[in-house]
């Protein structure tokens, strides 16, 4: 499954076209079939974008391109990928809805295992029974090479060969006795630990379909064995709403996760933003809502900065109580951050606004470095929606620059640690287990002097599990 693509802010309107003339001569009915699609998009961007000043001339430019090729060839340097023009459709594309990394086998130059690194709800991979750290071995009998796997992807009911990553102890047969200094013999090197992949057996994937995923993917309450750390887990995957009704529908989820908070004395919240790439701002802000001490609630959260064209629209966006309804403050001194290298716009847009606040710790890898807005645009006439960038996001404190990446306070690459590669939302899941390490004090967060986090162990006991766009 591709990871989603951001949807963005509502429709603004839409602007003039512009005419073209060639030699003196009116060829508007002649070319307009032809390129009326670019020049909406090239007046468009030349109103709306934030980078305008850095659109080439229009004598330079060529109108007959695809939208994206003609997009990308008018956008700035300053933008990394964060404008896009993307085709409308009414459901999503059909997916057996699950990711993987492929891994070469050690055996072997032209086989792969496959990491599932992400199931989808609701999907035909989640129906099959594949879960978060399986790893498939074989399709439809086959090793996995260049050629078959494209059987991964195309669509077909497929039977997938699974197993686990397990530690193993893989004898020395190549050792040699030697004496020691009283005399005695013994083996120069002990037994090695070595991660192998061991088979479970077959699962029959169903064929690809639609997938809607909700923007909550999964909740978990901890009790800290022994200690007083109640937690909660949320693993919100996209402050992405849809539709009106989805909308409404995902914020009374976040709503009500909030209540349950409230009704277990919940007083640690971890947020998992791994699989966050963006989503819209005011889902944003009840999320913050939610998270902030009670006191700071009505104070400013966000500057939003527009083109000198847009200007009038530049304004501030507050902790508004009022998107709380039906949900509840929690009144959280610090938060906990799960970040990976696809967290990225309205996920990043959170953590800078939640800067001045509140303590916000993150666990895992750098995010992306998504720090302004995008805004969508679109023309009956074309199939086509335009994501341009249109204002730049700042916190109360006037700060937003993290376009490199926020970096996390403890820096984990999961992948190191296979073993504990595991679903969502698990305690043992290897960066939900240190986060968990860091709230009990087990693992300390570093400090300017030490710069390296120190671990120790502990046990945890599960309770509960449960099944503007920002870039």
């Amino acid at each position: 499954m591709k990871i989603r693509k951001l949807l963005y802010f509502p429709l603004l309107g839409l602007l003039a076209l512009t005419s073209l003339f060639s030699c003196g001569e009116d060829r508007w009915k002649e070319y307009y079939p032809l390129t009326g699609r670019d020049l909406w998009m090239d007046s468009l961007m030349r109103e709306v974008y934030l980078w305008y000043e850095d659109i080439p001339a229009a004598n330079s430019l060529n109108y007959f391109q695809a939208p994206d090729a003609f997009l990308k060839s008018i956008l700035s340097k300053n933008d990394k990928g964060f404008s896009t023009v993307d085709s409308i459709m009414d459901t999503p594309l059909p997916s057996y809805g699950f990711d993987y990394t492929l891994y070469k086998v050690a055996t072997s130059d032209t086989t792969y295992t496959a990491l599932v690194s992400y199931v989808a709800k609701n999907s035909p991979a989640e129906d099959a029974g594949l879960e978060r750290g399986n790893w498939i071995m074989l399709v439809d009998g086959d090793s996995i090479t260049q050629k078959t796997e494209e059987r991964l992807i195309d669509g077909g009911a497929r039977t997938l060969r699974i197993g686990k990553y397990v530690i193993v102890k893989e004898e020395n047969n190549g050792g040699t006795e030697g004496d020691t200094e009283n005399g005695e013999n013994e083996e120069e090197e002990e037994d090695k630990e070595v991660g192998i992949i061991q088979e479970t057996g077959d699962v029959a994937l169903p064929a690809v379909r639609p997938v809607t995923e909700s923007a909550i993917y999964d909740t978990n309450f901890i009790q800290l064995e022994g200690t007083d750390y109640k937690i909660a887990y949320l693993a919100y995957n996209s402050f992405t709403a849809g539709t009106a009704e989805q909308s409404e529908k995902y914020n009374n989820e976040l709503r009500a996760f909030s209540q349950e908070c409230k009704q277990r004395g919940i007083n640690n919240l971890v947020l998992d933003f791994r699989y966050n790439s963006g989503g819209e701002m005011e889902c944003v802000q009840l999320l913050a809502d939610i998270l902030v001490p009670a006191d700071k609630l009505e104070s400013p959260f966000a500057f939003l900065q527009y083109n000198d064209k847009q200007s009038a629209q530049n304004r501030d966006l507050i902790l508004d109580s009022q998107l709380l309804q039906g949900g509840v403050n929690l009144n959280l001194p610090i938060v906990y951050i799960i970040t990976s290298g696809t967290t990225a716009g309205a996920a990043e847009m959170l953590i800078n606004c939640l800067k001045p606040y509140m303590k916000v710790v993150l666990i895992g890898q750098t995010t992306k470095g998504e720090y302004v807005a995008t805004e969508t645009f679109i023309n009956p006439k074309y199939p086509w929606a335009v994501r341009p960038v249109v204002c730049e996001v700042f916190n109360s404190n006037g700060e937003a620059d993290y376009s490199a990446g926020f970096k996390p306070d403890i820096a984990i690459n999961e992948t190191s640690y296979l073993q504990y590669y595991l679903p969502l939302g698990e305690p043992d899941e290897i960066l939900l287990h240190i986060t968990l390490q860091v709230i009990a004090g087990i693992v300390e967060l570093p400090t300017p002097k030490t710069g390296t986090a120190i671990v120790r162990s502990f046990t945890t006991q599960k309770n509960l599990r449960k099944g503007l766009i920002v870039k």
